[in-house]
């Protein structure tokens, strides 16, 4: 191990020693170069040498500033109280005589003070205020992601330094696993340890050049550049071993160099080191100098938990504190967008090992007095506990390579082998920051069959586990053998298509999968990385499910009276809920990233005194007219041809608008049928509510009628916005902040939905809004929201809802347009309108309204609300069918047909925004749901042909 970052030469000249290789630091690490960076002690000194010191009073006494200012926080006991016992004898030496040799004693003087000081950056300052040790994994390449890893590992190990006091800092060990060195960011690392980033001493934040031995102090003076301890060491595994096994050998590299420093006195053994594990997409956030740090807030939780409360009782340490995650993105001027953890968010998992967050209970919040609640689940970015609490976990499985997986296995650990896991609430810094973009979904939040089968073997061997272990290998095996019965029917392989046929094709499929599951599982046992004895060391996972994880709790009958038949039941029933074929990856990622809202309605309208919650006016221009939506499906207008004349114009043949609409999109009529009679007979739920709004102003309302004789009177609700009221029509005159003009269409909008939401939200499940020349073709909205895949969407992407749920995912439907070619800046285009669910437009209207450009007047509301939401995690999903057709179409299906996208698609606007787009007859959706710039002619002519009056 190299001894300090800057280092002495013959010449005197400042060196810079780069961070040690994993080749390098072991053979280096020897107590003879460890105490190579003590310091004779001042006591030493013979009484000659303290005759003349203690003539320098006159001389020193003008260090008494600087001397003060250096002496850092005084220890409790070992090393660190010994420095300030050795700096206390300094200070009485200085108030002796003074020497006529003025300027060799102050230097002498001054080496000896900066001496000591910077051996506290070697041994800490004691038991109370332990140093924490930090390991950081940077996976193995990820194609193009290569670059934006290594970037996010630098920023995570700056942000360790930034935010906590160097002094504190035992060493930080980045793992490269399946990687070679790196010079550019060897470089970046020798830097940060250097000094030569922002870093702490103490409650002080500063950088300086380290590249030289002097530099200007604040007010002007000359001083000298302090050197640092080396704290930053890289290890690299030139084959990749996975997360477990890398935390694991940053852990042990961690282990010697404690105990190298136990032998050479640099650290007490009652100092009880705190381990981190840092995801290489997280960083900590800055504060202000002096103020608390994470690493205080963790210390108070796990070390000092000794102190008394109110009552006189004994706290006990937290076991392990799982940071809370605020997840970040960038919006489209490059700005860093923070969104926050929800309070008492809680990270859990379904009966496949899938991520599913949820909430503590008040009752688990009010135990932490506000201040922790558990968590069944690491949270994932950050992970703390004593050095000790790791060593002593029984289960490391070599095997669980990605971060998910790892996780699992350490939450399992923490919760069977030892007092489990906690989260600081309140305005604890426990937290981190975490880049979604920089670690694939796959890798932070999937499980392959064969691991979950290795961690069933591994923790569900207890007494009274065996029906959990069912369910879980039941679950994946099914899960398996719909996803390959999908891949199948994608690549034309000739799968029956009667559903018998199918659901034996599948219980066949499962078995296979289940029994190769079990002969995994049996031999994971006989590996030599296999854990074994856990049953004997830890508690059995049925304790876990009752005393942490309730909701995953089977009812044991020999223990309550179950009966075996309602025990399978139960596993049916959440068998049952398990999709046909998963979301497309990219979904996945954007129903993982929003957070589940409580679907509970939340009245925010403060009495309709002030936009946007003023609420409507009635035809004579009063407030709080409430508009009847149902009226359009009480009284629907015939849809008729006005003569020959009119029918043979609207069903002329030939032109690309016939083309499209005869040769591919099509209204599933037959689906809809269906549907219909199930909802009438009961077999099936009721189905999806949707509400329609329309906006237009006074100018164009001889568009209506046409939009009430076609589709709109097929909405569950319908409702015109515009300026005037005019009950007939079916319009309704809803002001706001602003003149009415295009130009202001923002506050319109936020007025309008915040109408909708004031007055319909508990009675619809989707909200859909266009312009007065949309054409919706609610049919096919309507069986495309009730969906497997939409259902499954709503609900989180793993399982599909029971029907009783009071969460919800947001989702934000429609056809997604990358503005200006920024895939970052994704929004729907307002001109074939976008869909909502409750979810979605309570987080938009509650959340989003009040703080949101609640003033700001502009034109261009579909980026507007996009921004709203992308600012709370909601992003746009994209509504492409299985084919890669588009739903919702932002021109006439003509057009569509006929576009071509220029060589290059950055010379034109359309090909630019548009998001991996198929073009001609297989760029809309056979069911597509919506057509814009759709006047009256055309909507009553699209309409002909498509309901067959032609």
């Amino acid at each position: 191990m190299s001894k300090t970052v800057r280092a002495k030469s013959n010449a005197g000249t400042a060196i810079k020693r780069p961070p040690a290789s994993s080749e390098s630091l072991l053979s280096e690490l020897s107590t003879d170069d460890i105490m190579e960076d003590r310091v004779t002690p001042t006591a030493s000194t013979n009484r000659e040498t303290q005759v003349k010191i203690a003539q320098l009073l006159l001389g020193i006494a003008c260090f008494w500033p600087l001397i003060f200012l250096l002496i850092p926080p005084k220890a409790s006991t070992n090393n660190g109280s010994k420095i300030h016992g050795e700096i206390d004898h300094l200070r009485a030496l200085t108030s002796s005589k003074f020497s006529n040799n003025l300027h060799a004693k102050t230097e002498f003087l001054r080496e000896e003070m900066s001496t000591l000081l910077r051996r506290t950056d070697v041994v800490g300052y004691g038991a109370d205020r332990p140093r924490v040790s930090v390991v950081i994994v940077v996976p193995p390449h990820d194609g193009d992601n290569e670059d934006l890893q290594l970037k996010s590992a630098e920023k995570a190990v700056e942000s360790i330094f930034r935010t906590t006091d160097r002094n504190r800092i035992f060493v930080v060990a980045v793992v490269m696993d399946g990687r070679g060195k790196v010079g550019s960011f060897e470089s970046k690392l020798q830097d940060v340890d250097a000094g030569g980033t922002r870093h702490r001493h103490g409650g002080q934040i500063h950088s300086h050049d380290h590249h030289k031995e002097w530099e200007k102090d604040a007010s002007g003076n000359d001083k000298e550049v302090h050197a640092h301890s080396e704290k930053i060491h890289i290890l690299y595994n030139h084959e990749a071993m996975g997360i477990v096994q890398s935390r694991k050998r940053g852990v042990q590299f961690i282990n010697v160099l404690n105990g190298k420093h136990e032998e050479a006195g640099l650290k007490s053994s009652d100092e009880d080191l705190i381990l981190l594990f840092l995801r290489c997409d997280g960083t900590f956030h800055e504060g202000e100098e002096g103020e608390q740090t994470w690493l205080d807030d963790i210390t108070d939780a796990l070390i000092v938990g000794s102190s008394k409360d109110e009552m006189q009782q004994e706290q006990q340490p937290a076991n392990a504190i799982s940071f809370a995650v605020d997840f970040t993105s960038t919006d489209e001027d490059g700005n860093i967008q923070i969104h926050p953890i929800h309070p008492g968010q809680t990270q859990s998992f379904d009966y496949s090992l899938h991520p599913v967050r949820d909430t503590a209970t008040s009752q688990q919040i009010s135990l932490g007095n506000g201040e922790s609640y558990p968590t069944p689940l690491l949270l994932g970015g950050a992970t703390a506990m004593r050095l000790e609490t790791y060593n002593s976990l029984p289960a490391s499985d070599d095997k669980l390579t990605n971060h998910w997986a790892a996780d699992v296995e350490m939450s399992f650990n923490l919760w069977m082998c030892a007092d489990g896991i906690d989260v600081l609430g309140g305005s604890s810094l426990a937290r981190v920051q975490v880049d979604p973009s920089v670690i694939s979904l796959t890798e932070r939040a999937q499980i392959s069959g064969p691991l979950i089968a290795r961690l069933v073997s591994t923790w569900m061997a207890g007494h009274g586990d065996d029906v959990y272990a069912d369910t879980f290998l039941n679950n994946v095996a099914k899960e398996a053998a719909f996803e390959s019965i999908a891949k199948a029917e994608a690549s034309h392989v000739n799968i029956p298509t009667d559903k018998a046929m199918k659901g034996r094709i599948l219980q066949e499929e499962t078995k296979r999968r289940r029994d190769l599951l079990v002969r995994i599982s049996e031999e994971a046992k006989q590996s030599t990385s296999f854990p074994s004895g856990i049953g004997k060391k830890c508690r059995p996972f049925s304790w876990f499910v009752e005393n942490v994880a309730p909701k995953l709790i089977i009812d044991d009958d020999d223990e309550t009276g179950v009966d075996l038949e309602n025990q399978r039941a139960t596993i049916k029933r959440e068998q049952n809920n398990l999709p046909s074929i998963s979301l497309r990856e990219e979904n996945l990622g954007i129903v993982s990233r929003a957070s589940p809202v409580k679907l509970a309605y939340v009245d925010v309208s403060g009495n309709h005194a002030e936009h946007p919650h003023k609420g409507a006016m009635d035809e004579k221009d009063n407030f709080g007219y409430v508009h009847d939506e149902t009226f359009l499906v009480k009284s629907p207008p015939p849809f008729e041809f006005k003569n020959d004349a009119d029918k043979e114009k609207l069903c002329k043949k030939g032109d690309p608008n016939y083309q499209m609409l005869t040769k591919k999109v099509f209204v599933d009529l037959t689906s809809h049928q269906a549907a219909e009679k199930r909802a009438e007979h009961g077999s099936q739920e009721k189905r999806a509510k949707i509400f329609c709004l329309v906006y237009t102003i006074e100018k164009f309302h001889d568009r209506i009628p046409a939009i009430k004789e076609t589709w709109g009177q097929k909405c569950d609700g319908f409702m015109v916005a515009s300026t005037k009221t005019d009950i007939a029509l079916g319009t309704v005159a809803i002001p706001h902040e602003g003149p009415e003009e295009y130009n202001n269409i923002w506050q319109k909008v936020r007025s309008m939905w915040s109408y909708v939401y004031d007055n319909y939200y508990e009675k619809y499940d989707y909200f859909h809004i266009g312009g007065d020349d949309l054409y919706l073709i609610v049919e096919n909205l309507r069986l495309y929201l009730e969906s497997e895949e939409i259902r499954l969407a709503s609900n989180g992407g793993h399982n599909l809802p029971h029907g009783d749920e009071d969460t919800q995912t947001p989702l934000f439907l429609g056809r997604r347009f990358a503005e200006g070619g920024n895939r970052n800046t994704m929004f729907i285009s307002g001109g074939s309108g976008y869909t909502m669910n409750k979810a979605t437009l309570k987080t938009l209207v509650v959340d989003g309204f009040p703080h949101c450009f609640p003033h700001l007047k502009t034109f261009s509301e579909d980026v507007m609300v996009a921004t709203c939401l992308r600012k709370m995690d909601i992003l746009p999903y994209d509504t492409k069918d299985e084919q890669g057709g588009e739903r919702y179409m932002p021109f006439q299906p003509g057009h569509h047909l006929t576009y071509r996208p220029p060589k290059n698609p950055k010379d034109d606007w359309y090909s630019n925004y548009s998001v991996d787009c198929k073009w001609g007859i297989e760029h809309c959706a056979a069911k597509s749901v919506a057509f814009h710039y759709i006047k009256e002619d055309l909507m009553r002519r699209m309409h002909a042909i498509l309901y067959h009056y032609c």
